[in-house]
């Protein structure tokens, strides 16, 4: 009898405390306070002398700088700088960082790589140099010729750069799944898309099969930051009917497709005659010849007769006409704009202002490069752009934050420093006299924090991968 009447105390005195924690001021607790002279929210308007308020991970509130009454060892002074939501990149393969400064360690290696290069310049006898196929050729010799541990370490490196520029979140493309459990460990969102080739129906089928019960896997034992999706790698690089099976497959799963589009005159030319120098580059990877299922269609008629093109497909380039650029818009698909990348290996990009005009605010960017001086600052990237069309800064960020959120469908937690959202943001110093219209003057972020967790500050790396 007396110990019942001891648990039921406990239990009224357990329930007294809960409520008089509940209904407490909630500053009470050990949350921290970054005050800043500005905050660019992305969610159409600046923010002058405020602060925001970060507890486990979040954003609970943002409050006027003079309102902050917290303990001391949990403000963050800023200064004159300006808070930005972290950076979001549409489109990376951080797998190939390092492949022009990597060299082939052993013998069989170094054996590997001479007979791939054989290979290459075997099957491309007489074409330029400059091809499209030719240069995929090439980077998939130099890839490939790396040990699991070299490819490992090229994609730390890449991930690691990002993150020092700001980016806070990735959309990661790779067909090799050993990446997973890499990705999955990360300590920013990313989203993993899975890269699929098919030349046949068999092969379609095949293929299928074998991804549909990786993606189930996956999905089952991803942690909270990591998404999952599809990249049909081209046009001209994927069989129709595996086409078909993952639409459909997507469609029902409620899963975003990505894939390369039109970024080639090689691709061009394969869907008005059926055969290009695409071929070369199939025969190379192991693939047999694939032809289209109807010739002389453009791009987005050869995709949308095969029920593809929805607002839950990511195209990336799209370097053609502007008659077909209006039909693609149209259709509602989401756009990977890739300047760096076009430029370097498709012979050709669109220019920033014809890409505002057919998708404005429905595509985010990409730092995709393979020089080996590239940058990974979004933010260098974006000021270069903005000088073809003079955006105001606050539109200008939304490029690299809350627009790419909405195409990855991760607005509910990023993209925007509010309250109730993930505490990923960036902060960037400014000099005397400077206000966030100077943001663009520095690339590099001061300091840089995923939910809520700082991982840089001055360039110096604070977790490991």
């Amino acid at each position: 009898m007396k110990h019942y009447k001891l648990q039921k105390i406990l239990s009224v005195v357990f329930k007294i405390t809960t409520l008089v924690f509940f209904f407490s001021p909630i500053y009470n607790s050990p949350m921290k306070c970054y005050k800043a002279k500005w905050i660019l929210t992305s969610a159409d308007e600046v923010l002058r002398d405020m602060a925001i308020v970060v507890d486990e991970g979040k954003i609970i509130d943002i409050i006027p700088n003079d309102k902050v009454n917290f303990e001391e060892k949990y403000v963050k002074e800023l200064g004159n700088a300006v808070i930005t939501p972290g950076f979001i990149d549409l489109l990376t393969q951080y797998q190939y960082t390092d492949i022009s400064d990597l060299k082939p360690n052993d013998f069989k290696r170094k054996l590997k790589k001479f007979f791939r290069m054989c290979a290459l310049k075997y099957n491309f006898a007489g074409v330029n140099q400059d091809n499209y196929s030719r240069k995929w050729a090439g980077i998939l010799s130099n890839y490939h010729a790396l040990d699991r541990n070299q490819k490992i370490e090229s994609f730390k490196h890449g991930v690691t750069e990002s993150i020092k520029a700001g980016t806070t979140c990735i959309a990661q493309v790779s067909k090799e799944y050993k990446y997973f459990e890499l990705i999955n460990k990360l300590p920013i969102k990313n989203y993993l898309f899975f890269e699929v080739f098919a030349d046949t129906k068999d092969n379609s089928k095949k293929t299928f099969k074998i991804l549909r019960g990786k993606i189930e896997d996956f999905i089952f034992h991803k942690g909270e930051n990591t998404h999952i999706g599809v990249m049909l790698n081209s046009i001209s690089g994927v069989h129709r009917k595996l086409w078909e099976l993952f639409s459909k497959y997507c469609r029902k799963h409620n899963m975003l497709i990505m894939t390369r589009f039109a970024e080639s005159q090689d691709e061009i030319e394969w869907l008005e005659h059926g055969f290009s120098d695409i071929d070369l580059l199939h025969k190379f990877m192991g693939m047999r010849k694939i032809t289209p299922y109807q010739k002389e269609l453009t791009p987005v008629q050869y995709l949308d007769n095969l029920k593809v093109l929805t607002k839950k497909v990511l195209v990336a380039n799209a370097n053609y006409d502007d008659e077909n650029l209006n039909e693609l818009a149209q259709t509602g698909v989401k756009f990977i704009y890739q300047p760096l990348y076009s430029e370097e290996i498709c012979n050709k990009k669109l220019d920033f202002k014809t890409v505002l005009e057919k998708f404005e605010g429905n595509f985010g960017l990409s730092t995709q490069s393979f020089k080996n001086d590239r940058s990974f600052s979004m933010l260098k990237l974006a000021s270069e752009l903005n000088k073809e069309v003079n955006l105001e800064i606050p539109e200008l960020i939304k490029y690299l934050t809350i627009y790419p959120a909405k195409i990855l469908r991760l607005d509910s937690t990023i993209g925007t420093v509010e309250k109730g959202k993930d505490a990923d943001f960036n902060v960037f110093k400014l000099d005397d006299g400077e206000d966030y219209n100077d943001l663009l003057k520095h690339e590099i972020p001061y300091s840089v924090y995923s939910k809520g967790r700082k991982l840089i500050k001055r360039g110096v790396v604070r977790f490991s991968l």
